[in-house]
């Protein structure tokens, strides 16, 4: 009954504990002291008997005080303690190699099964998982990129810190990928392993090893070396790393864009290993994907490593330029030897060359000190070995005997299919030489066709255009002020050669300060691109005059060389380069992660277009098409998110037109090489050595052994109990409160009080 009316509350054990905010319990005693004041005086002259009135007044006082005190929340809180017997930790391992089948059995199914004897046998047990964390409880998925064995073990000591534990277990292939694992493999090879390698553990410990190196059978690409980018016409090396059982003889394949390059059969050695070398030469710039593959066996453990797929950034070791001059001229010598100086250049320069009127002439071969022009073999089968054409002042009818409308369009030719092509001016240059009409005049960025006075000869300084403050062709300084600075200071031109204006699709990047054409001010610098190529029209044949300005004033021919090095940069420019260009955030990417792609688009002077609607797609190597979507912001970009779900090589293209000019495309690899499955051998030994490093009080258990734990029975951990008993909703408060109230009542009504 005590127990009852005190909620089960034990006087003079515990502590007893007000909950309640005391300035609640204040205002709470207030109102109760004014309400048995009330009472106290209320009617005092009508009562019959002054006793009575106090006892109905001290009544009241102890009802309105036990109501205080209920309202005051008080507990009683109980400390107390327990032994039990310790616990049994397990550790069990969660990472991707667990998941791996070792003949009939997966390790990951032999771990759980371990699990499921220990928890009918063994009681208290807490189970973590570990892989590059540590939580509690047991895996659900078997899909950790990595294994941290030495931390796993730092967080059980730290966690049972003070306490005895009566075991603890890991069950492991013993694939560390963290420190420990190196280090115990670094001390035991030079002699100095010893105890302080591993955490000391609050009880002894007992390593389970799942899966059976026996019982393994895997054939993998483990690696391919090829630097990540590699010269244009160049040869460049893949090596890659077969693994499998020894004396195998294993066939590997080279491909690129699904299409097999090249096969090599190669036999493992003893330790199940084999190099293999496939030599490419690339023939594009830009980036590649080529796959090292070997074939995916019945039974093979992990098929996603048969294929290793590498991306290779093509560039251009050195820039093989073809300079043609009409005559020697101080703008031909200029160029020349900034060409011959440049170490990044491999230049072929024809500058003084033989006519059909020097034979005509009566002049014997024997009897002439000019170069024999090979133009034939040079603008045919040579032709696409060079990276740029320079036309200075070259007028080609006195060279070109035989052929000379196929030569001419196989320039055109060249150009539309990724070369680039400049022509200066001067007295045999454009409309002077001969040019309108013709296939050369249909890639250039000026049009031609000029009639009657084809040249103006008053002196003029170019003035810069919108497009060329921005172009990365004219940016002389550091910023558009810089650069509209040093343009402004060059000296002035003596002339230029005429045009009708700019073709469609180019832009002007200097122009004349006051010739016209029907179409807008004269362009006297202007470029264009031509299907896969670029052109460039120098309409003077004078910019060696910017080396002397420059100098005259302590700069040395700065402006000279930055000009003719942005032209070479730009006119050669490698995909990266173009107007309309797709970055991937990775370009070798693990499956199912998420990556971006990164679109930027210029116009034809290279400012950023904002607001330009970006299409296209990503495909997948089994032709599947993700559309891409998207508009640019006020840098002229845009990104798209992206999560492939299939390994092996995507193609993106992505643009704002059907034009060369207005496309961008670029390729990423994708495979499922996951690094934790990178080595998948079980590690006995690493797991023995850990065994034997805790000496008596650790224990190492193979794979389908009896399952024999080593625990010490008599540890013990201490158990706080801690009970708490409110109070508040005691019955003796309520009837305390309810029964002395209803009382005073009473007598107050007898009393003659209302």
């Amino acid at each position: 009954m005590i127990d009852w009316l005190l909620a089960g509350a034990r006087w003079g054990e515990g502590d007893l504990v007000w909950t309640t905010d005391p300035l609640l319990v204040g205002g709470a005693a207030l109102v109760a002291l004014v309400a048995w004041a009330v009472a106290l005086l209320g009617g005092w002259r009508a009562v019959r008997s002054p006793p009575l009135r106090l006892l109905e007044s001290a009544l009241w006082a102890v009802a309105l005080g036990a109501l205080v005190v209920g309202i005051a929340g008080p507990e009683i809180v109980e400390e107390d303690g327990r032994e039990e017997l310790g616990k049994l930790v397990v550790l069990v391992d969660g990472s991707g190699s667990m998941g791996v089948s070792d003949g009939a059995s997966v390790r990951s199914t032999a771990a759980m099964e371990v699990l499921e004897t220990l928890r009918g046998a063994q009681d208290p047990m807490d189970v973590y998982t570990f892989d590059e964390t540590v939580r509690a409880g047991a895996p659900e998925r078997f899909e950790g990129r990595g294994t941290d064995l030495g931390a796993a073990l730092d967080v059980i000591a730290d966690r049972h810190l003070g306490q005895e534990l009566r075991g603890v277990v890991v069950l492991s292939d013993g694939l560390d990928r963290g420190p420990l694992r190196r280090e115990v493999a670094a001390a035991a090879e030079q002699g100095t392993l010893s105890a302080s390698a591993v955490p000391v553990l609050p009880g002894p410990v007992t390593f389970i090893q799942t899966g059976e190196a026996e019982a393994l059978f895997d054939v993998s690409v483990e690696h391919v070396t090829s630097g990540g980018f590699a010269f244009l016409r160049t040869a460049v090396a893949l090596q890659a790393e077969v693994r499998g059982p020894p004396g195998r003889a294993v066939p590997v394949t080279l491909s690129r864009d699904g299409r097999t390059v090249r096969e090599e059969t190669v036999t493992l050695d003893a330790d199940g290993r084999a190099d293999v070398e496939f030599t490419v030469i690339p023939r594009q710039v830009g980036r590649f994907a080529w796959e090292v593959s070997v074939p995916v066996e019945v039974g093979d453990a992990v098929p996603g490593n048969n294929v290793y797929p590498v991306v290779v950034r093509v560039v251009r070791e050195r820039t093989r330029v073809l300079q043609v001059s009409g005559s020697p001229s101080y703008d031909q010598k200029f160029l020349r030897l900034f060409l011959k100086e440049d170490p990044s250049v491999d230049l072929v320069s024809f500058f003084i060359l033989r006519t059909r009127e020097d034979f005509r002439s009566g002049w014997q071969q024997n009897e002439m000190s000019l170069i024999e022009f090979p133009y034939q073999r040079l603008f045919t089968e040579d032709l696409s070995t060079f990276d740029l054409v320079i036309l200075q002042n070259f007028n080609y009818r006195p060279y070109f005997s035989y052929g000379r409308d196929d030569l001419l369009l196989n320039i055109a030719d060249y150009v539309r299919a990724g070369g680039a092509l400049v022509m200066t001016g001067g007295d045999r240059s454009f409309d002077l030489g001969e040019y309108a009409r013709t296939p050369i005049s249909e890639v250039l960025p000026v049009e031609l066709g000029v009639t009657g006075v084809k040249t103006d000869e008053s002196p003029f300084r170019p003035k810069l255009t919108a497009s060329g403050a921005v172009h990365p062709l004219t940016r002389l300084g550091a910023t558009a002020d810089e650069t509209e600075s040093i343009w402004q200071r060059l000296p002035a031109m003596d002339g230029t050669n005429l045009s009708l204006g700019l073709t469609p699709g180019s832009a002007a990047l200097l122009e004349h300060p006051g010739l016209v054409t029907d179409s807008g001010p004269l362009p006297i610098l202007a470029v264009r691109e031509v299907a896969e190529g670029r052109t460039m029209a120098l309409a003077v044949d004078a910019s060696w005059r910017w080396s002397f300005s420059e100098a005259a004033e302590g700069r040395g021919n700065q402006a000279y060389l930055r000009f003719w090095k942005n032209a070479l940069r730009w006119l050669v420019a490698d995909p990266d380069y173009r107007r309309v260009v797709v970055f991937p955030s990775r370009e070798n990417v693990l499956l199912g992660d998420e990556m971006r792609l990164t679109v930027r688009v210029r116009d034809a002077g290279y400012g950023p277009v904002e607001g330009a609607e970006v299409v296209g797609s990503i495909e997948s190597p089994d032709g599947v098409r993700t559309p891409i979507a998207l508009t640019t912001d006020a840098a002229g970009e845009g990104i798209f998110a992206y999560r492939p779900e299939m390994r092996g090589a995507h193609r993106v293209s992505v643009g704002t037109g059907n034009r060369a000019a207005d496309r961008g495309s670029t390729v990423f690899a994708v495979s499922n090489r996951d690094p934790e499955l990178a080595d998948i051998q079980p590690d006995t030994t690493f797991l023995r050595q850990l065994a034997a490093l805790y000496g008596e009080r650790g224990r190492f258990v193979a794979p389908g052994a009896e399952l024999d734990l080593l625990v010490d029975e008599s540890a013990r951990r201490s158990v706080p109990d801690r009970r708490v008993v409110s109070l508040a909703g005691a019955p003796f408060l309520a009837l305390l409160f309810g029964g002395l109230g209803g009382l005073a009542w009473v007598i107050r009504r007898r009393n003659g009080g209302v």
